[in-house]
């Protein structure tokens, strides 16, 4: 403890400190660069896979055109152009994010493992089909 701490402690005066600094300098909003097309939001990284890189490729985009977020940071959003989000959320958590980006294009799956049951594959997929070809034409 140094001497200024010593002598706060001793005239009774509380020091507080604060575990979010950044919210006081106006950070408390995530901006996305405007290159970013593609929005993920789940609580675990999976973006290293194969499946996520294949969709990388479908939809014609590289990684600094993708971005991935926790459901948290993802509230915290500040939009000024209107990416593609894919929310791998239970429906609850996920009803909570639609209602803020309401005008968003946004596909919902309720977690990773299901993405990997064939049927659901095959569903997601055919949900991303029609921007697989628009994304070519906006690079």
């Amino acid at each position: 403890m140094n001497r200024r701490d010593l002598l706060l402690q001793e005239m009774n005066i509380t020091q507080w400190v604060l575990t979010k600094p950044q919210v006081l300098k106006g950070d408390a909003q995530i901006r996305l660069a405007p290159q970013v097309k593609f929005v993920v939001v789940c609580e675990e990284d999976y973006q290293h896979t194969g499946l996520f890189q294949d969709i990388l490729r479908a939809l014609a985009l590289n990684t600094n055109q993708y971005q991935w977020l926790n459901m948290e940071q993802a509230v915290r959003l500040a939009l000024t152009h209107s990416p593609y989000f894919w929310l791998i959320q239970p429906e609850q958590q996920a009803v909570a994010f639609t209602k803020k980006f309401a005008n968003q294009t946004a596909w919902q799956s309720p977690s990773w493992q299901s993405i990997q049951q064939a049927t659901n594959k095959r569903q997601f997929w055919q949900q991303i089909e029609p921007f697989t070809n628009t994304e070519n034409d906006c690079n």
